[in-house]
Formats: structure tokens, sequence, C-alpha cells
């Protein structure tokens, strides 16, 4: 009995293949850079829609607004709980980061945009980029963190 040969398949790497590849690639900080534009840029797009949800409260439920807003501040059925404060914290501490990176990153983009020739000089400009972003996050750092030293006044700490 004959058997008829297929011919040969065309395989395709799975979507989780093909996403580690792209992070193996060895592009430099370009791509990194260009990772972390876009990273920020869903992280600022995911709270805006959280923010307009939140804002929507205001309006159509004044009492759930209240208690999304208190939550925000630790205070979740009446008692206060400092991990939660602190998490929200944490959170908003990454949002301002976000916005921060994408927009000094920004800059260098629209740099690039308008000095061609600033190319040659990405590396030196990412570090700025990176330079500035750290010493503006350390403050920033050190002024939202501040707060969570003390509770607030009205709660008390379980």
């Amino acid at each position: 009995m004959s058997q008829t040969l297929r011919s040969p398949r065309y395989y395709r790497r799975g979507p989780w293949a093909r996403f580690t590849e792209g992070l193996n690639y060895g592009g430099g900080l370009g791509q990194w850079s260009w990772l972390a534009h876009r990273l920020t840029g869903l992280g600022i797009l995911f709270f805006l829609v959280i923010h307009i949800i939140d804002t929507f409260l205001v309006v159509a439920f004044p009492a759930e607004y209240d208690f999304t807003v208190a939550v925000y501040g630790g205070v979740f059925a009446g008692h206060y709980y400092w991990p939660l404060r602190w998490a929200f914290r944490l959170g908003e501490l990454g949002l301002i980061a976000s916005v921060l990176f994408h927009a000094v990153n920004g800059v260098r983009i629209v740099l690039f945009d308008f000095w061609p020739s600033g190319v040659k000089y990405q590396r030196e400009i990412f570090w700025a980029v990176i330079s500035i972003f750290f010493a503006v996050m350390l403050f920033v750092t050190l002024w939202v963190l501040s707060a969570l030293l003390v509770a607030p006044a009205a709660h008390h700490s379980v």
C-alpha cells in the first residue's frame, strides 16, 4: 500500500513565544525606551478610564462616590485600614511615575522629530531622560509617602 506524503506545514510560534522573543531582542536602549513609553501610556489610559467612571459617580450616585473616596483614603466599612491607604498611595505614585516618564520621554521623541541628527546622541539623551526622571521622582516619592507616616486623625488604625 502506498502512502501519500503531505507537504510540510508552516509552523508559527505562539503569541507568548513571539512576545518573549521580542523582549530578548538586543535593540538596546531604544527598544526599552519604546516599551516603557508604551507601558506608561497604557497605565495612564487605565487611570483615565477609572477616573472617568469615578467622576461619573459624583453626578449619578453621590453616595457611592463618597464611599469610593473613603476607600481611597483607607476607610472601609467605617474602619481605617492602613494597608489599603498604602496601596492607593503607591498606586498614585505609580501614576505620577508613569506620567512623568511618558512626558519626559515624549520630549525626547519630539526632539528627534525636530532634530534628526540628534539620533546620534540617542544614548546620552536617554540617560538624560532617566536622570531627570529619577531626580524628580526622588522628591515626589518623599512628598507622596510622607503623608503615610501619620494616620488620619479622624480614624483609628485596625
